[in-house]
């Protein structure tokens, strides 16, 4: 009786394992509108938000499932120190495969890059790095926007280029929401929109309960804020409770609302 016990045990441990290691592997993709308060409407702007890749290798079908995106914005944690300079570029040809300009905004684990510094490699790719500063475009349909690049890791000085008017979008990419929340309310209120991941949403939840809230929307002072679960994973490559995510958010002016339009 007590073998059958220990056979039966180790065989759910077995099960258990490989649907964890199934969860973090098995990609979603989610399409959403996020309707914003911008001061005229007819404003669309669609991102590519990807975080947290860490060592994963990105899945060539879900890079395809992207379209007509305008800007691809990567959240922090590009690579840990697990990752070769081969598989960072490997994803960097992927991404680059969206025909959209490329944003690059510092995680806490991105200095572990082994042979050169990740911003050299992203250089070389022609992939603009946001280390305290303000970028502006346009989206393919003409809405300017300014996209801020929020890095307490890199340690460099805020550098401003105060681009931003009434007339355009203005969203901010900051790795760990928790440099969000601590920003005063009148710093908080400058953007439409805040993207941040790092959390991985607890990565393993057990019974619902984990190190972090699983990720999704809210309003900060009134400011919609997207947190990631992530791509990749930390240390072991096992989800629980989480899932592997990547999304496309349309972003639409003049409306305050939050509707998710696919999954």
């Amino acid at each position: 009786m007590l073998l059958e016990w220990i056979l039966l045990l180790t065989l759910s441990g077995v099960c258990l394992l490989v649907y964890m290691m199934y969860r973090a592997g098995n990609d979603h993709i989610e399409e959403q509108t996020i309707q914003v308060d911008a001061e005229n409407s007819g404003k669309r702007l669609r991102i590519f938000f990807i975080s947290d890749i860490h060592n994963r290798s990105i899945k060539e079908e879900t890079v395809n499932r992207a379209v007509n995106v305008d800007i691809v914005v990567i959240g922090g944690d590009l690579v840990d120190k697990r990752t070769s300079v081969a598989k960072l570029e490997t994803n960097l040809r992927l991404l680059a495969r969206l025909d959209a300009p490329i944003y690059f905004v510092p995680g806490n684990n991105d200095h572990e890059l082994g042979k050169e510094p990740v911003t050299a490699v992203l250089n070389r790719h022609r992939i603009e790095v946001l280390s305290n500063e303000d970028t502006a475009g346009e989206s393919r349909g003409g809405t300017p926007f300014v996209l801020t690049g929020l890095d307490p890791y890199f340690l460099k000085p805020r550098r401003s280029t105060e681009l931003a008017d009434s007339s355009h979008l203005r969203i901010l990419c900051v790795h760990d929401p928790f440099v969000y929340y601590q920003m005063n309310r009148e710093e908080k209120m400058k953007y439409d929109l805040v993207l941040s991941g790092h959390t991985h949403g607890g990565q393993i939840r057990l019974f619902g309960m984990g190190p972090y809230q699983r990720g999704g929307w809210s309003r900060v002072s009134s400011i919609p804020h997207f947190v990631s679960e992530g791509y990749g994973t930390s240390l072991l490559p096992l989800r629980l409770g989480t899932r592997a995510e990547c999304h496309v958010i349309e972003v639409v002016g003049n409306v305050k609302d939050i509707s998710k339009k696919l999954s």
